[in-house]
């Protein structure tokens, strides 16, 4: 296997849970596999390392460096939790900011984080040379800024890093804007979507499947009717989905499988379902497409 990438087959005798057990140990840590593929550390303190994402990282390099991602995962995240940051100085504190978006299902109740998107949250982090760690409600009320502000300057630092690269493709006959970096904030930048986009009344369908993707398509107006303006909104949904669930299984940093409609700066979660072969889109969305096609 030297020299080439892993394939998902590789995985099953364990190497990786192995190496990961390996590290843990020599850092002081037991290890314990606990429900949702995760693996608890017990030591000088207690912490949990995602499986699935460890072998999404580990699927981007040769086999042979599995050892040294491995240790340098854990040992990133050991010190993350054992050599805490001082963020008592907000004016030291304040440039390292940045809101990165997770799934919802990471809020354990004490972060720094507010709803995104159906299934997602924004989450204040700070970002150094060698971690990236979330903010908690406790240490964001010790600062002069807080709430939306707090949010808004976190943005603005993520601006700040530069735009994503945005690639026009074509996916099956569907015109799509994919828009991505080597960045966890890549996601962040659906906030102002429309400043790479030309986005009209109609909005955009839209996936975020992991840390550094986006996929979207704007929504032209119909083009023959409404019936070929919501065939044409159909195409490019089954486009998006299928490339949405690649992603997601791939990682690394997999936030959502699902398909959202971005208009006007928000996000709608749109719930699609089959009709034999016929992929169908929510009533309300139709509903939408149709208004807007009778106003003059």
């Amino acid at each position: 296997m030297s020299g080439r990438h892993a394939r998902p087959g590789d995985w099953d005798d364990g190497a990786l849970d192995s190496l990961l057990v390996l590290v843990a140990e020599s850092l002081g840590y037991s290890c314990r596999q606990v429900p949702g593929d995760v693996m608890l550390l017990e030591g000088a303190n207690r912490l949990h390392v995602s499986l699935r994402n460890l072998r999404q990282l580990a699927r981007l390099v040769p086999r042979n460096d599995w050892p040294a991602l491995v240790s340098d995962h854990v040992t990133t995240i050991v010190t993350a939790i054992e050599e805490p940051l001082d963020l008592s100085d907000f004016e030291l504190a304040q440039n390292l900011l940045r809101t990165r978006i997770y799934p919802a299902e990471a809020d354990n109740g004490v972060l720094a984080a507010r709803p995104f998107a159906p299934g997602l949250i924004e989450a204040v982090v700070v970002d150094t040379p060698t971690t990236v760690r979330t903010v908690t409600t406790e240490e964001m009320n010790g600062w002069p800024v807080s709430g939306d502000a707090l949010f808004m300057l976190g943005r603005a630092n993520v601006r700040a890093d530069g735009p994503l690269q945005l690639d026009e493709q074509e996916l099956g006959g569907v015109r799509v804007s994919v828009l991505h970096g080597w960045t966890f904030y890549a996601v962040t930048h659906l906030a102002w979507l429309e400043e790479y986009l030309p986005i009209g009344p109609y909005g955009a369908l839209v996936v975020a499947p992991n840390r550094s993707l986006i996929i979207a398509h704007p929504i032209q107006p119909p083009v023959g009717g409404i019936r070929a303006g919501y065939r044409a909104a159909v195409a490019a949904a089954r486009e998006l989905q299928g490339q949405a669930h690649q992603a997601y299984e791939d990682g690394p940093g997999s936030l959502s499988p699902h398909l959202y409609w971005w208009r006007n700066g928000e996000l709608t979660l749109l719930e699609t379902r089959y009709d034999g072969d016929t992929l169908v889109l929510p009533e309300d969305f139709r509903s939408v497409l149709t208004t807007l096609a009778a106003e003059p």
